[in-house]
C-alpha cells in the first residue's frame, strides 16, 4: 500500500511538470480521474495512518485485543498472560517458565523473547511473545502513568493506568497489582505489580517492570519468583 501511493504521487507530480492543459490517471480498479494543470496545485497525498489498537489470535482460538501507546511501539496485549480478562491476575511464572506458580525457570543465556524459553508464546502461540526490557523502558519513557485503586480503577482491582500521549493519548493499557509468587504463597496483591521482560540480567537474575501506588521502574531478581507475564504482538 504504500509503495502504490508512493508510486502514484511521483507519477502525478511528473505529469504535472509535463501537462499542457489536462491529463488522465488511470486507477488500479479500472477508474480515470482527469486533472487539469490549475489542479495540480490543490493535489496532495497523506499516507494513510496504521491501526493502533487491533485483534490478535492466542492459543485456543481467542481474540485478544492489543494497544499500541506510542509509534513504532510495540503492541501490548490488554491483560496478562494466564488471565482471560483485564481484571485478571494471570499465572505467576517464573523466568522463561510456562507453569504457574512452579519454580521452573531458565538459566541460559541471551534475550529469551520468540525463542524457545518465551512464556508468552508458549503459552498463548506464536503470535505473541513477551516484552523486551527496552520495551519496558520505553514505556515509562513514552506514557503517562496513574495508579488507579481498586475503587478507581473501573476492575475492581488496583493497578496502573499507561495511557500514550499525542497522537496516542486515546490508547492505555491497565496492568494490575498482581503482586508475586514466592515461599509457597501470592504475596502483596493489590499493592505491587512485577511483570518479567525476556532480557536476563546474569545467570541468576532477569529484568522485569515493577509498579506500586508511589513508584515504578525496571529492576531484576531471581529467575525463580512467579511474576506476571505481558504479552506483545510478534510482528
Amino acid at each position: 500500500m504504500k509503495k502504490t501511493i508512493f508510486i502514484i504521487a511521483a507519477l502525478m507530480t511528473a505529469m504535472c511538470a509535463m501537462a499542457q492543459e489536462k491529463f488522465y490517471v488511470y486507477m488500479n480498479d479500472g477508474t480515470t480521474d482527469e486533472y487539469t494543470v490549475a489542479d495540480c496545485d490543490s493535489i496532495s497525498f497523506t499516507e494513510p495512518k496504521a491501526p493502533t489498537t487491533g485483534t490478535a489470535k492466542r492459543t485456543g482460538d481467542v481474540d485478544v485485543t492489543w494497544v499500541q501507546l506510542w509509534e513504532n511501539g510495540p503492541k501490548f496485549a490488554e491483560y496478562n498472560v494466564g488471565a482471560t480478562k483485564v481484571e485478571e491476575y494471570g499465572g505467576y511464572y517464573a523466568w522463561g517458565g510456562s507453569q504457574d506458580k512452579v519454580d521452573d525457570h531458565y538459566t541460559g543465556e541471551g534475550d529469551i523473547q520468540g525463542g524457545n524459553y518465551d512464556t508468552a508464546k508458549n503459552l498463548w502461540g506464536s503470535n505473541w511473545q513477551m516484552v523486551t526490557k527496552a520495551d519496558y523502558e520505553a514505556l515509562l519513557a513514552n506514557c503517562d502513568v496513574e495508579w488507579k485503586s481498586k475503587d478507581k480503577s473501573g476492575y475492581g482491582v488496583a493497578g496502573m493506568v499507561f495511557t500514550g500521549k499525542d497522537d496516542y493519548a486515546g490508547n492505555s493499557v491497565f496492568f494490575p497489582a498482581a503482586g508475586y509468587y514466592g515461599n509457597g504463597q501470592v504475596n502483596n496483591t493489590g499493592s505491587l505489580g512485577y511483570c518479567w521482560s525476556s532480557a536476563p540480567n546474569d545467570s541468576s537474575h532477569a529484568y522485569y517492570l515493577y509498579f506500586n501506588s508511589g513508584s515504578q521502574g525496571v529492576s531484576n531478581s531471581l529467575l525463580k519468583n512467579g511474576y506476571s507475564v505481558r504479552a506483545i504482538l510478534a510482528e
